[in-house]
Formats: structure tokens, C-alpha cells, sequence
């Protein structure tokens, strides 16, 4: 059996130092074992267990500081398909609330869950990127498969996570080009035309068609930073040493030179 390599974004809502300070707790909590901590790096290795059906795993975290957050990467390396339960064993030893779970508790909230969903909204942080916020939650059937549909900031996507499998299937907001609902019944159909091609979400819940079509459109008229439109950047320092130039050349006199400077240096 090939060993397999997955990687988790987490945030957690301190400072580096209490981070490192509860991680050392959550880790023994799991029965794993602390390696290494520094506040770079972290390593941690995750025992066979034959009780817990559980493969020995390695676990190695890079730390970045951000202000009052604590950005951290993990990559897992081990055999069988447990990696995320790893990281969610560690999460569970956390002070409530230091993790930041990307809005989803939030979201989920409003929605009035299928006991089949509870376990894709607990893998749901695992697939997410670093900043991601989930915006609306339902839960329906895409391509035969019964899961979490998550409309986020970014993208709408569909988590099925079933005993030896993982499906996640990712629309970005920015490739939507229409995203229609029917009602019915029997639940909402969501049809999303993404790059040229045609999919349906259906059965989700009554008004979870709703709140997810709202979030994405929503998502659509935010511009994104890279979007958003800027002023023409102005040039002062090129366009003072051109005043300069036009007063020694005697175009400009000295008060009209001074005028321009005081102006361009206000702005």
C-alpha cells in the first residue's frame, strides 16, 4: 500500500506563542506524540493502532504568524485514508472557539441537516483554503451521491465523504456563467452552467437552494482584490524632478513651481 499525502490549512485566532502552548495538550489529548515544536516548525507522529483501525502517520506542520493569528499548514503522510481524522482528533483538544472553522457553524445553522450530512460538515474546514468562508450550506445529490453542497467566497462546491472514498467537486464563482433554481415538492434543483458545461444539484432542502444560489450571486458582485478597481497611481517623485526641470528651463517661474510642488506633494 502506497503511502498518501494530504495537506489541511488551519488558522487559529491567537498569537503564535499560545498556539504552541495548547497544541502541546491537544496532540497528547489525540495519544499522538510531539516530535518537534518550534515556532516554525511542528512534527508529530501518530502511533499504529490495530484497535482504532488506525495506520501510523507522520505529521509536519509550517507555521506563519499573522498579527493575532497563527496560520499553519499541515501535511500528512501515512497509509489507509485517515489523514483528516487525525487532524480532527488534534482539533477536538482545542479550546473552544481558537480554530477558526471558516464560517461553517454558522452556515450549517440555518440549515436544518440530514443526519447523513453531519459527517461532511465536519470534513467540510479540511478542504477549504486558507481566508475561505463558507456562506450557505445544503444538503442534496449531485451525480447520484448524497452530500454537502457549500457556497464560500470563492467557489460552490460538493463534498461527498463516505466511508473509503472522497469526492469533492469545486465550481469557481469567477467560471459561473449562470446558476438557475426550480422548486418542487420534492426539494430544489440547483443548475449551475460553469465553463460551458451543465450540472445539477438536487434535493436539497427547502429554502437551501435559495440561501446557496444568494451566496454565490452575492460572491459575483464582490470584486475580488485583484478586481477591484484602483486610481491611476500617481508618480509624484517623476513628476516633481519634471517641475524641477521646467523651472530651471524658465517655462515655469518660481512661484508657479512652488504652486505645482505644494499641490502634488498634498495629494
Amino acid at each position: 500500500m502506497a503511502t498518501i499525502s494530504r495537506t489541511v490549512q488551519w488558522t487559529l485566532l491567537t498569537n503564535v506563542d499560545e498556539a504552541l502552548a495548547v497544541l502541546t495538550p491537544a496532540v497528547e489529548q489525540a495519544q499522538f506524540t510531539m516530535t518537534s515544536l518550534t515556532p516554525n516548525e511542528i512534527a508529530i507522529d501518530v502511533p499504529r493502532s490495530l484497535r482504532s483501525n488506525q495506520w501510523a502517520a507522520k505529521i509536519h506542520g509550517t507555521i506563519a504568524a499573522d498579527a493575532e493569528k497563527t496560520h499553519i499548514e499541515w501535511r500528512v503522510d501515512g497509509l489507509g485514508n485517515k489523514h483528516y481524522k487525525h487532524l480532527i482528533k488534534i482539533s477536538e483538544g482545542l479550546p473552544e472557539g481558537l480554530l477558526d472553522d471558516h464560517g461553517i457553524q454558522e452556515a450549517a445553522s440555518h440549515v436544518a441537516l440530514r443526519i447523513f450530512g453531519r459527517k461532511e460538515i465536519a470534513h467540510l474546514a479540511n478542504v477549504l483554503d486558507r481566508g475561505e468562508t463558507v456562506k450557505a450550506i445544503g444538503v442534496g445529490r449531485f451525480e447520484n451521491k448524497a452530500g454537502i453542497a457549500a457556497a464560500t467566497d470563492l467557489r460552490l462546491l460538493f463534498l461527498e465523504k463516505s466511508i473509503g472514498s472522497e469526492d469533492l467537486t469545486t465550481f469557481s464563482i469567477g467560471a459561473i456563467q449562470a446558476i438557475d433554481l426550480k422548486k418542487a415538492l420534492g426539494g430544489e434543483t440547483l443548475t449551475i452552467n460553469h465553463s460551458g458545461t451543465k450540472a445539477t444539484i438536487t434535493t436539497l432542502g427547502h429554502g437551501q437552494g435559495d440561501s446557496l444560489i444568494r451566496a454565490v450571486r452575492a460572491a459575483q458582485n464582490t470584486p475580488r482584490p485583484e478586481q477591484a478597481s484602483s486610481a491611476p497611481t500617481v508618480d509624484v517623485i517623476g513628476q516633481l524632478e519634471r517641475l524641477a526641470e521646467l523651472h530651471a528651463k524658465g517655462i515655469l517661474t518660481e512661484s508657479e513651481f512652488l504652486a505645482q510642488k505644494e499641490r502634488l506633494l498634498s495629494s
